[in-house]
């Protein structure tokens, strides 16, 4: 069986993200999936253009009782 793993991190204003700011972030990734697995990575889909869906929005903005954070 293969595993794929996936992570959402954020929210940053945009203008806090320097000109080729996915740089730094995708070798750090990918030095911790080799610390981890002792394998490269085949490949990494990474970037700044992610969005969250309504339910990580949903846990974004509330507590697990409803009330807003």
């Amino acid at each position: 069986m293969k595993k794929i793993w996936s992570c959402k991190i954020g929210e940053v204003d945009a203008s806090k993200v320097p000109q080729d700011g996915d740089g730094p972030m995708r070798e750090a990734v990918e030095a911790a999936y080799k610390e981890l697995t002792g394998e490269d990575c085949h490949f990494n889909f990474s970037g700044w253009g992610a969005e969250l869906d309504e339910g990580e929005r949903h846990v974004v903005n509330f507590k697990s009782d409803g009330t807003p954070r």
